[in-house]
């Protein structure tokens, strides 16, 4: 009886001891997994910073086509992280492509610190102000301002921006007035008499005759006009005209004949 009890607290004692050594081997998987992990991470970390430092370098190089391509890849692997999706937002304006870059700011400030937002919306109101559209420019610049109001570039371009919009608003009035007035003019008719035929109005009656004389005949102007200033006959004016005629007839001719006897004098050498 006394061997079965000490055979059986032996058996315990050998549980307890695998017990120990499972757990042991546990613990030691765990911190395996996390070190694997946080190695993955930190190389993981490391290539998003190179891709970001990457497309920097082809900003600065003007390759912006480039620069958007790496950002991208940064972003995918690390989506939104702000810096990225700041550098991602400079590379899209600066090849036109404004409603994608105003976009990418926009995510930027809503996950960036104050520097970054100040930026955003800075770049921003530049990219509003390329496109024509002032008026949110302007409230860009001012969203700026408001979170570094030392900032001399955004109060020029604000200044700017406000400029514009007044020019642009100016212009459209004009060009709704001139709409407005072209539509008055083709809408007047003019009034009809008693028997329901249509009568010119005073001004038309009092051009009337110098209407009718623009529509002469240039001829009969032209006889008008030298009645008026010198009172000659047509038949003196015909007369005239013919005599000018002939002189001028006549000394080409001579002109001709004394090139003609030019020629003939030249010695052929």
């Amino acid at each position: 009886m006394v061997r079965q009890t000490r055979s059986t607290k032996t058996t315990v004692r050998s549980n307890q001891s695998c017990s120990r050594i499972r757990k042991i081997c546990l613990q030691a998987a765990l911190i395996a997994a996390v070190m694997i992990f946080g190695d993955l991470s930190v190389s993981k970390a490391e290539s998003i910073a190179s891709r970001n430092r990457q497309g920097n370098r082809f900003f600065a190089q003007g390759k912006y086509a480039e620069a958007e391509k790496t950002y991208l890849d940064a972003e995918v692997n690390s989506p939104g992280r702000p810096e990225i999706l700041y550098n991602l937002g400079n590379s899209l304006i600066k090849q036109k492509k404004y409603g994608q870059g105003i976009q990418a700011l926009r995510q930027s400030i809503g996950k960036g610190d104050k520097g970054i937002q100040e930026k955003s919306w800075y770049n921003s109101g530049n990219a509003f102000y390329s496109m024509g559209n002032y008026k949110d420019a302007i409230e860009s610049f001012i969203q700026a301002l408001k979170l570094d109001s030392t900032d001399r570039d955004a109060k020029h371009n604000l200044e700017l921006a406000r400029l514009k919009l007044k020019q642009q608003e100016q212009k459209q009035s004009d060009k709704s007035q001139k709409q407005k007035d072209s539509g008055k003019a083709s809408q007047e008719q003019p009034s009809t008499g008693k028997n329901g035929q249509q009568e010119p109005n005073k001004q038309d009656q009092a051009g009337a005759g110098e209407g009718n004389k623009q529509n002469e005949p240039a001829s009969a102007q032209s006889g008008q006009a030298a009645q008026r200033t010198g009172s000659i006959s047509k038949e003196r004016a015909v007369q005239i005209l013919d005599a000018v005629q002939n002189q001028e007839i006549d000394q080409q001719r001579k002109l001709l004949e004394h090139r003609a006897r030019h020629r003939v004098s030249e010695k052929d050498w």
